[in-house]
């Protein structure tokens, strides 16, 4: 063989290596939407397969399923089920199992204040109902006080008994398990995505965020609770991980210029007063989702005292003080490249 044919060679073989290279690394990225649990939620995937798109269709469907079995305000599903039955004892779900362990813990690290329990009051005060919701705020009105007071008497989650064969619960109270069920649910849909050779890929829900895979960093914006929708009041950097996020700006109406909010005090009744909004960081979108409304309801510095004690959790919350808007955060979140605006 000459010289000539050699480097011929060499040089198809370098062509037919580099391409083989190129075919077994090559990844295809696309993002889809689609209105799901209340909100837009965006899906990002990466894989090798060019059927990414089919692939993120299939997860929304997915969602959907899991919506629909936990949509507490739809007949159709278990929890709605559960709480208009009018027996005390039924069988247990694997999924509802896994949202009451997280709740039950919950429940124990905030002494009592996140309370699933507390249904009968949150829809007293209209916030699950699309068509008190819907209304005018001046058509808005505060919950009789005699009214909370017995519907604070069916609060109360040490009545509740479960465990992996079978929940009893009084028949007039009622679940909600609305601040879990979303992290809940991405967090299920992440490890559906994982099973579908899904290489990296993010899904947001605006106020629920799950992230896995990725090489790079992500800047995530937490909105400005006092402002208007597009305006945040700080960010900072992930590359894996779940983010919760809990507000007053959320579901609210204002009378008298007094916003009262979606976050309620099981304790009181009434809204948590003087947070704004609570952020959580944690490997788990559940966890970082039941966080975020945990922390909320608690004194913001007995809340980051809280989340110290948490592994791999990170926290920023926003309250008033004497007519200021300040902030109490974890010490880890300067490793995140955390900045705000005050």
């Amino acid at each position: 063989m000459s010289k000539k044919e050699i480097i011929s060679l060499i040089i198809l073989i370098a062509v037919v290596a580099y391409g083989a290279w190129q075919f077994f690394n090559s990844s295809f990225t696309k993002t889809k939407s689609q209105h799901l649990m209340d909100t837009v939620v965006n899906i990002t995937a990466t894989s090798k397969s060019k059927n990414i798109g089919a692939t993120i269709d299939s997860v929304f469907a997915y969602i959907q399923r899991m919506e629909q079995k936990l949509d507490e305000y739809s007949p159709e599903s278990l929890l709605w089920q559960i709480n208009h039955s009018s027996e005390v004892t039924f069988p247990m779900d694997a999924d509802l199992y896994q949202l009451m362990v997280i709740a039950d813990s919950l429940y124990k690290i905030t002494d009592g204040h996140f309370d699933p329990t507390i249904k009968p009051v949150f829809d007293l005060w209209g916030f699950g109902n699309t068509d008190i919701a819907a209304l005018e705020p001046q058509q808005r009105s505060v919950p009789d006080t005699a009214e909370l007071a017995n519907a604070l008497e069916l609060v109360d989650w040490n009545k509740i008994r479960f465990d992996q064969n079978k929940l009893h619960k009084p028949v007039a109270m009622k679940l909600t398990f609305g601040a879990i069920a979303k992290g809940y649910i991405l967090d299920k849909a992440r490890e559906y995505m994982k099973s579908l050779d899904v290489i990296s890929g993010n899904i947001d829900c605006r106020s629920s965020m799950t992230f896995f895979g990725g090489k790079l960093f992500q800047q995530v914006y937490i909105q400005h609770p006092m402002l208007k929708q597009d305006d945040f009041i700080a960010s900072f950097k992930i590359k894996d991980g779940s983010i919760g996020t809990s507000g007053n700006y959320q579901q609210y109406f204002e009378i008298d210029n007094v916003r009262y909010h979606h976050i309620i005090d099981p304790f009181t009744g009434y809204p948590t007063p003087d947070v704004y909004s609570s952020t959580v960081i944690h490997p788990s979108a559940a966890w970082a989702d039941g966080l975020s409304t945990a922390l909320f309801l608690l004194a913001p510095e007995r809340a980051i005292e809280i989340a110290k004690t948490i592994p791999n959790c990170e926290a920023v919350i926003y309250c008033q003080q004497e007519d200021q808007t300040i902030s109490f955060k974890t010490m880890g979140m300067k490793d995140l490249a955390f900045s705000e605006k005050l």
